[in-house]
């Protein structure tokens, strides 16, 4: 019988190596979507826009779980930056900024976790994981800027600050939706003459390369080559930001949704996806019909408002939605009108994202996409591109991805009510098979002996 255990025991832990195996994020095949990438002749130095099949595979929130691979294997190094639109609209905003407090090197601590709390009005941010080596005793290590509701691209940010005079500061500038995983964004050294003058050798202006920080915070934090002889203190942070006029999201065409009722649409994708907008084209005849999105992520969570909007036949146009992933959604259209006669056609537009890619490796080169446990790999822009100045990413050779031709649909998982089923049926069969051996145990112990 121990023998027997043992093997069962081993077997399972071969089953769990073989699992890792298969979603090590360090291998190809470990994506949910590969695309072939055929690179433009030049410079290995080339911009390369994902399409919509490859966007709905991404899961997680700060799309990371994004790679371009070589015929060996090995990822690319790449950085991400503000899709091309049409012309832009320069505006600046002014953000307030948190003190991060913790101790020493905590920030450099990987898994290091933010939270913010008030005090008597006043709000700070502070580290829910010490650093494992520092100075014990608590210091300001950088500041969080809220630019969550910021829903252009920032070009560059300009910040309000005191550092010691005579010696240079690198002010490192990265994001990020959970406070927990950073994406670099930029960086720059500063040097004073003066603690007090006003310019600053390079200009103080920290360029970010059209990032989008929509849901997002921005954390500024420093070094220095040597001990710094006193505070660094950041007030506030002027963003500038470059409103985009035209530019087009990429789409992918959804299956056929589940229509519960004449008013009522419910779909899901095994995974949290954030659309940026979705287009519904009514297929029954209808010429007006308004509706509003909901989301969530299981039958137990209320449903979440994401959008509302028309949908009107043919010429229905993206009804842009709110709110973090969710996998589950539903269309519930207004009760003062007759419904949909059928289930509409729903096409999930994203946010464009483009990648700077250094095709350094040997080709055939593919495009790899959801795989939820790859960490961030994201360059810096100024990283890739030396010298880097806005613009410098236009000019680059552009690398094509291939699609398939037809385009592929995104397929649905079951509803969320039937996960749900399932899950009560497999309970309720474990608690059966639980009472029936119970039973078994009494009735073998307790039963009657055999008269002498």
């Amino acid at each position: 019988m121990i023998r027997w255990t043992m093997l069962m025991i081993a077997a399972a832990a071969l089953a769990g190596c073989s699992e890792r195996d298969a979603h090590n994020p360090a291998r190809p095949d470990a994506y949910a979507v590969r695309l072939p990438v055929d690179p433009a002749p030049g410079a290995p130095l080339q911009r390369l826009s994902p399409p919509a099949v490859a966007l709905a595979a991404l899961t997680a929130p700060d799309r990371s779980d994004i790679r371009v691979f070589d015929a060996t294997g090995a990822a690319l190094p790449m950085a991400a930056t503000a899709p091309p639109g049409g012309a832009a609209i320069l505006r600046t905003a002014t953000l307030e900024a948190l003190p991060i407090l913790g101790t020493g090197g905590a920030l450099r601590t990987n898994g290091a976790e933010l939270v913010i709390e008030a005090f008597g009005g006043a709000r700070v941010v502070r580290m829910t994981e010490a650093a494992q080596n520092g100075d014990a005793a608590p210091a300001v290590l950088g500041v969080l800027l809220d630019s969550r509701k910021v829903d252009d691209p920032v070009r560059s940010l300009r910040l309000d600050a005191r550092w010691p005079a005579q010696q240079p500061v690198n002010f490192i500038v990265e994001a990020s939706g959970d406070l927990r995983h950073w994406i670099p964004l930029g960086a720059r050294i500063l040097y004073r003459k003066t603690a007090d003058a006003t310019g600053a050798i390079g200009g103080e202006e920290i360029d970010l390369g059209e990032a989008d920080v929509h849901r997002r915070y921005l954390r500024v934090r420093w070094t220095s080559p040597s001990k710094l002889l006193g505070a660094v203190t950041v007030s506030r942070a002027t963003i500038t930001t470059a409103h985009r006029i035209g530019g087009d999201r990429p789409a992918i065409a959804i299956a056929t949704p589940r229509r519960a009722n004449a008013h009522e649409l419910r779909f899901g994708f095994g995974h949290g996806l954030v659309p940026a907008g979705i287009r519904i084209a009514p297929a029954g005849g209808e010429m007006i019909v308004p509706v509003r999105i909901f989301g969530r992520n299981g039958a137990d969570q209320d449903w979440t408002p994401l959008g509302a909007g028309v949908a009107r036949g043919a010429a229905s146009k993206p009804i842009r939605l709110e709110g973090p992933a969710f996998a589950d959604y539903r269309i519930e259209a207004d009760r003062r009108t007759a419904g949909f006669a059928a289930p509409p056609k729903l096409d999930l537009l994203f946010e464009p994202m483009q990648l700077v890619v250094l095709f350094s490796g040997k080709p055939p080169y593919v495009l790899a996409t959801g795989a939820g446990a790859a960490e961030n790999r994201f360059l810096a822009i100024d990283e890739l591109i030396p010298d880097y100045r806005p613009g410098a990413v236009a000019v680059l050779p552009a690398a094509t991805v291939r699609v398939p031709v037809p385009e592929p649909v995104l397929a649905l998982a079951s509803g969320d009510e039937d996960r749900l089923s399932q899950r009560k049926a497999l309970l309720w069969s474990l608690l059966l098979l639980g009472v029936t051996a119970l039973a078994l145990m009494v009735w073998k112990l307790w039963k009657p002996g055999k008269a002498g």
